[in-house]
């Protein structure tokens, strides 16, 4: 039975890297680097939003939205929104992130619900041989949050009614989910490549305000309760099968 540590990657950074040789996929991955002081200072110069996240960390926690406004400086984390001077901000980020190794990532302009950011979660498993789609969820991010987690208030909402809600027409909106699915199994495929122990991944996708899909980040070992909330009511089973299938050939330690 394969072990939780050679199945699971947990290093963000790692899980970046073996997408990236897939030019197809990698244009659809926000710029991306790992925090240092060199980093910082580029993306703040380049960029009007950027996000610092941990390289070991789920759920959403530990993650700041950094955002130029005039001549100050807005940093995010969680509801907590403060001003800083743009030469205030590095001693800010640094003492956040102390001895942990953090990434950071261009933000992307997420298309909204009522002011609320939302993304989506495309969930793949490989039970067999060949990836399977089980399905996609949008989570709507709760008021003055910048991320869409399940601990952090996000709600879920299906694929289409939350593409209708966010203005999409019909055929975006058909357009979209194709896309979504083709990119997720050639990232799947990719990085199956180099981990080929993987055999569940959660795809993290944002549609910005223009229709373009963006790959927030993947997961190797994906939370799917979200799926509880699917239209198709079977869905959660058969996806509790599958897991239970790979189960027995992965182990949890």
């Amino acid at each position: 039975m394969i072990s939780r540590r050679v199945w699971h990657v947990r290093d963000k950074w790692k899980r970046h890297l073996a997408l990236v040789p897939n030019r197809s996929v990698a244009r659809h991955i926000p710029p991306t680097r790992l925090l240092g002081r060199s980093s910082l200072r580029e993306y703040l110069n380049r960029y009007n939003v950027v996000f610092v996240k941990p390289v070991f960390g789920s759920f959403g926690n530990n993650i700041l939205k950094v955002s130029k406004q005039g001549q100050s400086v807005l940093i995010q984390r969680e509801r907590r929104v403060r001003s800083y001077k743009t030469e205030q901000v590095p001693e800010v980020v640094f003492r956040h992130a102390g001895r942990r190794p953090f990434l950071i990532q261009k933000g992307v302009r997420l298309a909204q619900i009522g002011g609320k950011p939302i993304d989506f979660r495309l969930l793949l498993l490989r039970p067999n041989n060949e990836w399977l789609v089980m399905g996609i969820m949008g989570k709507i991010a709760e008021s003055n949050r910048a991320v869409t987690n399940f601990n952090h208030g996000g709600k879920p909402v299906g694929y289409e009614r939350a593409m209708q809600l966010a203005g999409f027409a019909p055929q975006d909106i058909r357009r979209i989910k194709s896309e979504m699915t083709r990119i997720g199994l050639s990232a799947a495929r990719t990085f199956q490549r180099r981990y080929k122990h993987c055999r569940r991944m959660g795809i993290d996708f944002a549609v910005d305000r223009d229709g373009r899909l963006w790959i927030l980040e993947v997961n190797t070992n994906p939370y799917y309760d979200l799926f509880r909330y699917h239209r198709d009511r079977s869905l959660h089973g058969t996806i509790d099968r599958y897991m239970k299938q790979i189960g027995r050939l992965q182990s949890n330690r």
